[in-house]
Formats: structure tokens, sequence, C-alpha cells
């Protein structure tokens, strides 16, 4: 198991040896455990005489991971199980995991060029986003890159799309069981490294990463902590990119009509406040709103069962903001964000 570059997330230590079952600094103070070759780097499951160390699980940085874990885990672990028996994504629940399998069966020509060809996309109610995002990170050919938060889906596209490794940070072990078997039905269990930890306290020692890809995770974050941690690791001109739904007028009343997207106590879309941060993080950093007109219409639409195709999704974003680019602040009231910055 390959462990350069892992740090103790609390005092940012080398993690230095391997024993089967855990992984410590050099001299032994501090230990984590090791689950299914997968290093558990959460500060209250470290083994250390150490004092003080952050143990209170209900602390902020630690409460929806640890509030969420056991939800989770058990639905990593029944998709982890259904990719081992099944060997295919075609059966799959996960729209995510269909595309990914369908890109899989692609020879690299069919699959084209990494950000250029549409066939990487996968978003129907933010593609917008997602092509900024992916046009921002992109090319990635050569680069080492991390998925934060997640199933891995797209850390396993990166690699497809020519990058040399992939990382992936989740505080949930059974979303990292995921990212195993993606990897192993690919091909990429040498190439892709999973950890269980947060964004607050990144596993991972300074300028390691040449690209951090968020997806739908960062509206989760302590921002102020994790901007800085995910521009640590990143090496001098590395790029971040993050989609992630935005607190526009009309949210309270959407969510008690119409429930929010995915049922979470924990889901708080972001504002210019929770986004500020990024800017003393990163050299350059922007953000780009979308959908102000057909966001919220989408995500009643799916939650009536009406799905639109990728290119059916592309087509109605660009109308979008083509038309709210003509009306002045219109482009503000988007309710999807794109997370844009270069350190």
């Amino acid at each position: 198991m390959n462990i350069s570059g892992l740090i103790c997330p609390v005092t940012k230590r080398p993690l230095t040896t391997l024993a089967a079952d855990h992984l410590t600094t050099a001299d032994g103070s501090i230990s984590y455990p090791v689950k299914d070759k997968i290093p558990i780097l959460l500060g209250p499951e470290a083994v250390t005489e150490q004092l003080p160390w952050p143990r209170n699980v209900r602390s902020p940085q630690y409460d929806e991971a640890y509030s969420e874990m056991e939800f989770y885990n058990k639905a990593g672990y029944a998709h982890a199980k259904e990719i081992r028996d099944q060997g295919t994504l075609d059966n799959s629940d996960s729209a995510g995991l269909r595309h990914l399998g369908s890109i899989g069966k692609l020879s690299e020509a069919e699959r084209g060029p990494f950000p250029e060809s549409s066939t990487w996309f996968s978003e129907t109610i933010d593609i917008a986003a997602e092509r900024d995002c992916y046009g921002h990170i992109g090319p990635v050919k050569g680069k080492r890159v991390i998925q934060i938060g997640g199933k891995g889906i797209v850390a396993v596209l990166l690699l497809m799309a020519g990058a040399s490794e992939a990382m992936l940070l989740t505080p949930m072990h059974g979303e990292a069981c995921v990212a195993m078997e993606l990897a192993a039905l690919f091909g990429f269990k040498d190439r892709l490294r999973c950890l269980v930890g947060i964004a607050e306290e990144i596993p991972i020692e300074d300028r390691h990463v040449d690209v951090c890809y968020v997806g739908g995770c960062v509206h989760h974050m302590r921002t102020e902590v994790a901007f800085l941690e995910m521009a640590r690791i990143l090496t001098p001109g590395g790029k971040f990119a993050a989609i992630e739904p935005w607190r526009a007028p009309g949210y309270t009343l959407g969510t008690k009509i119409f429930g929010k997207r995915e049922p979470n106590a924990f889901c708080s879309p972001l504002d210019k406040a929770r986004v500020s941060p990024i800017y003393k993080a990163f050299a350059d950093a922007r953000y780009v709103q979308h959908g102000s007109l057909t966001r919220y219409p989408a995500i009643v639409a799916q939650k009536a069962g009406l799905v639109l195709s990728v290119p059916q999704a592309a087509w109605v974003a660009d109308v979008d903001d083509a038309i709210c680019n003509c009306i002045p602040f219109a482009r503000k009231l988007g309710s999807g964000v794109a997370l844009l910055a270069t350190k």
C-alpha cells in the first residue's frame, strides 16, 4: 500500500510506518487504523497518548461526518458489493456510476480529449457548472488529482482522462470501498488511493497534488478552514474546482414547498459569506452562477421522474445563461455555482 505523502491530520507530522492494521509516525507516538487497505485518518480515531487531542466527535469539524457515517457507510458497502458481484455498472441505480461505466467501455479515441469532448459530462441539473469545472482543471494527462467527498466517480473518470494518479478523501469508509471497487473494475488499482478523512484536516502533505475537485460537498464544509487546507495540498499553479448549490432568492420558500434535492439536515447552500475565504486561500479565485431560470424547475421535474438527457440539459443551460446575460443581475439569481481557483 502506497503511503507516500500521508500525514497526521491533527499534527501534520508524516505517517511513515505501515503495519498490518495501522499507520504510524516514525516514533510510533501517533497511530491510525487501516481498514481494508484504507487508512482511517480522522483525528478522533488516532491511538495516541499525546494531549490535548481532539476526541469530541460532536465538534464542528467532525459532527456531520460522524452523524451520517452509519447511513452512508451502509449505502456504500451495498454499492461496493453490487459492483464486485456484478462486474458491471450497467444496472446501477446511480446515474453517475452508469455514466462512468459507459465511458469505461469506450476506447481513448471514442472518448475524445478531456475536457473538450461532451462524452465526459454527466450532470443534467448542473451541467453548466460541470463544464466550467472540467474546463478549469483540464487537461489532466500526467497529473496527480484528488477528489474530496463522494464515491470516487470523478477520481476514476480523471484516471480515464489520463491522470497519472488519483486520490479520494471521504469521511465515509463505505464510499472509499466503492472507489476501490471501481478502480479494480477499470484496471486502476495501482493508481487510485483512498483515504478516510475530512477537508478541514486533510491528511496529505503540502504541495502533493496538481488538481483538487469537489462535487457538491463544499457546502457541507467549514469553508474558512477547508479552502486553506485544499490550497495547502496543491502544487504551485494547481487547480481547484467545485460544483455546488447556491443560496439564491426563493431557496427557503422553494424547499418548504418542494423539499430539498436530497434531504439532509446538514445541507446548507453556499453564499457570498461562506465562499469569501476562497480569496484568502488562493492566488486567483472566482465563482460562476448558473440556472437562474431553469435549475429549480429542473430539480422539481427530476423529483417527478422527468430527467433530461445530457445534450438536452446542455441546451437548456445554454439558453438559460444566454437569456440571463441580457438581463442585469439575472445571473446573480442562479442557484448552481462553479467554484474555480488557482494556487
